[in-house]
Parts: C-alpha cells; sequence; structure tokens
C-alpha cells in the first residue's frame, strides 16, 4: 500500500508519519527532506533555498516531480510526505491532515521563538508565495487541493498525535483488510 499525506506547515506531519510508519513498518520519504539536502549541497537553509532559489528556478519543483515519480515507480508499501505527491501518486492511499492556522502559526512561534505577528506574515507570505509558484508551474493542478480528493481529511488542531494515528490505522484496515 502506498500512502501519501499532504500538509501545510506545522500541521504535524512529521510526527505522525513517524508513528504510522513505524507501525505499519513501512518506508518513508517527505519532499522536504530531499529540499533539505538540495539547500544543504548549496550551504543554504531549507528556508533561503526555498526563497532564493526554488522560487525563482522552476526546475528543482520538476527535479523534486521526478523523484517522487521515481520513488512511486520502485517501491511499495511506503508513505510519502509531500505537497503534491497526492498527485503524482495517484494509486496512494491520499490523507489531507489540516490544522487551524493560528494552531499553526502559535506551534512555530513556540518552537522558533519568533514574534506572532512575524510569523503570522512570513508564513502567509511564503503560502501565497507557493500558491503562485504551483498555479504557473502546474495550472492542470488545483493547489492548494479540494479535500474530496482524498481519502481521508482530519483536523488535526486539537488531537494528539497518537489520537490521529490510531484513526489513520482504523481507516486504513477499513478500507483494505475488509
Amino acid at each position: 500500500m502506498k500512502i501519501t499525506i499532504f500538509w501545510f506547515a506545522w500541521s504535524g506531519t512529521s510526527t505522525i508519519w513517524k508513528l504510522l510508519s513505524e507501525r505499519l513498518d513501512y518506508k518513508f520519504m517527505s519532499s522536504w527532506n530531499i529540499m533539505r539536502e538540495w539547500a544543504k549541497d548549496l550551504g543554504l537553509n531549507i528556508y533561503d533555498f526555498e526563497n532564493e532559489v526554488v522560487k525563482n528556478d522552476n526546475s528543482f519543483d520538476i527535479k523534486l516531480d521526478n523523484k517522487v515519480l521515481d520513488f512511486w515507480i520502485n517501491n511499495d508499501n511506503f508513505i510519502f510526505e509531500s505537497r503534491l505527491a497526492w498527485y503524482f501518486i495517484p494509486d496512494s492511499f491520499k490523507i489531507y491532515l489540516k490544522c487551524e492556522d493560528i494552531e499553526r502559526y502559535d506551534r512555530i512561534h513556540k518552537r522558533e521563538l519568533i514574534n506572532i505577528d512575524e510569523v503570522l506574515e512570513k508564513t502567509q507570505k511564503r503560502e501565497n508565495d507557493l500558491i503562485s509558484r504551483y498555479a504557473k508551474i502546474y495550472p492542470n493542478i488545483s493547489f492548494p487541493p479540494h479535500e474530496d480528493i482524498f481519502d481521508l481529511v482530519i483536523d488535526v488542531t486539537k488531537i494528539s498525535p497518537l489520537e490521529i494515528t490510531d484513526f489513520i490505522m482504523k481507516k486504513i484496515l477499513l478500507k483494505y483488510m475488509y
């Protein structure tokens, strides 16, 4: 089984995929981790890489898409966390983890120790830039995606990672085991 997870920053996906991949004993891949490696190779942090390089060079998005496709073709039983894996891995069990914006901003504020107004401004700009960039690169893909294309949509704002993982496991069992 192939599982894709869509998210916006600070929705808690890292914790969820770790728990889920352990329970299922599945491989895990993340587009964010791939981009983080590319940033490191260029001597940049992930945010500077996204703002200074990816934002102005579509080849990185295309290169990432090809990595997603290659992973899909060459692997089974995996979880892929990505903004667009739900599209590029069409036979996956698609999960959308949503979280109220104010909760995401508060999580960033607490972890990064950044003023909440700065968090709000930077996060909104980053997400608006992403939406604009994707509209140019992927004119046929709705982004952000419509919830109805997902097999499972979970509002993770007030639910613990363990509860979320249990819920996902139950849904997977219902869909694939019965």
